[in-house]
């Protein structure tokens, strides 16, 4: 069979193709609007259309009656006479039936995910009206259904359960090594679980591949680094104090800490430069943890474990970058941790670093204010967005932590 016929039972049998059921019989005009192809084809390619649709036991073909003399006579209409045996003959399933096929599919999946109820009726009514659910076909299950595996897998694993990598848990879950590695196939994954996100997490996860990383799916997972003068449980005990730049540790090895004497001070570093240079160029006895910017779900248990003892009995700060996403991983840290942390080196205060020809990116404090306003509940939090709210002018200068030399917060508080 030509293209031209394909083509052309293609666009019929969209008329008689619905929802409800093939339509049986049905007279269907040929537009010049419509077919303008067929009406553009030379009179040959034309004539051998028309004999190969003659031929077709389901079709009448109704032709021109008025043309002028010597024009070529064009299709004026086609008569279906058996809709679903048109359908049968070019080897399509109806549209009724692939619905049912696939609402049976639908119905039969079942995943261990509190939403899934819900997100089932939402894909349902999606796909009832011919459309897609959150950009999946309804001929496109599958690709939901191993969604949803990764999902299911994400909800019912626990936050200090180990998390193995991206590969080995692609291939575990679907017998292929880089599924999880498609950007497409990560976002649909982001989507099904968007709105059961936290907002902090969803505005900073702001693709799938992010989101991943932030449950521990990364393709090499990176340690955790921190630094404190206490003893490690793990396995065994390990001597923190021994080591002068802190240590990296699989964040589902955190068992316990214990304290020889009471730290002086907690600090969260967003980046990971200016954690390497900090403990390095500051030698004292304060906690200081390591972020990766918008902490792991791992990562965060493993912090909890870790401040556990010394929570509301030391001042806590959190270094990050001035701007929109540094202000979210601050109020996020304060509400996951429910504890009350200091802005440092991020205040309206904060001393900006010099600059050739003094230009700056200036972040508007509206956005500022938004990012911080769910954590509002937090003293230190609260006095940065009453302290943000008379600043005098629209914007702040976007300041980076690396532009800025690391200082203790017991040399800042002397200094003051």
């Amino acid at each position: 069979m030509s293209n031209h016929v394909e083509t052309f039972l293609a666009q019929l049998i969209k008329h008689i193709d619905k929802p409800d059921g093939a339509v049986p019989q049905a007279r269907v005009r040929i537009t010049d609007h419509a077919y303008r192809w067929y009406f553009a084809l030379n009179n040959s390619a034309k004539i051998a259309l028309h004999q190969s649709l003659e031929g077709l036991s389901d079709l009448d073909i109704e032709y021109q009656r008025r043309v002028a003399l010597g024009a070529f006579k064009h299709i004026e209409a086609v008569h279906i006479t058996d809709g679903r045996r048109l359908m049968a003959s070019q080897g399509l399933t109806p549209l009724v039936d692939d619905i049912q096929l696939a609402f049976e599919r639908l119905e039969a999946a079942e995943f261990n995910v509190p939403w899934w109820g819900a997100t089932k009726r939402d894909v349902a009514e999606a796909w009832s009206a011919n459309k897609t659910f959150n950009g999946v076909k309804r001929q496109q299950s599958d690709r939901l259904f191993d969604a949803m595996k990764v999902v299911e897998w994400i909800v019912q694993s626990a936050d200090a359960s180990p998390v193995p990598d991206m590969r080995t848990l692609s291939t575990m879950l679907f017998y292929d090594s880089k599924k999880l590695e498609e950007k497409s196939f990560a976002n649909l994954i982001r989507r099904l679980m968007l709105g059961q996100l936290d907002d902090d997490v969803a505005n900073l996860m702001d693709d799938g591949p992010k989101l991943l990383e932030y449950f521990g799916i990364s393709k090499y997972p990176m340690p955790m680094r921190f630094k404190a003068c206490a003893q490690l449980v793990c396995r065994g005990v390990v001597d923190l104090s021994a080591l002068h730049y802190g240590i990296g540790v699989s964040p589902d090895e955190v068992k316990g800490i214990e304290w020889r004497q009471r730290p002086p001070y907690l600090l969260f570093i967003e980046n990971r430069a200016s954690f390497e240079r900090y403990v390095r160029e500051i030698d004292d006895t304060g906690v200081v943890i390591y972020t990766a910017g918008f902490p792991p779900r791992s990562w965060v248990h493993a912090i909890e474990i870790i401040i556990a003892e010394i929570r509301g009995e030391v001042p806590v700060y959190h270094w990050g970058d001035r701007d929109v996403g540094g202000y979210r991983i601050l109020a996020f840290l304060a509400k996951r941790l429910d504890i009350d942390i200091q802005p440092y080196l991020m205040g309206v205060d904060a001393p900006v670093p010099t600059q050739d020809h003094d230009e700056f990116e200036e972040k508007p404090v509206v956005g500022l204010m938004q990012a911080i306003e769910s954590a509002r509940g937090y003293p230190a939090i609260s006095a940065l967005y009453e302290d943000l709210g008379k600043f005098q002018r629209p914007s702040l200068p976007w300041i980076e932590q690396e532009q800025i030399a690391p200082i203790s917060p017991l040399e800042k508080n002397e200094r003051a």
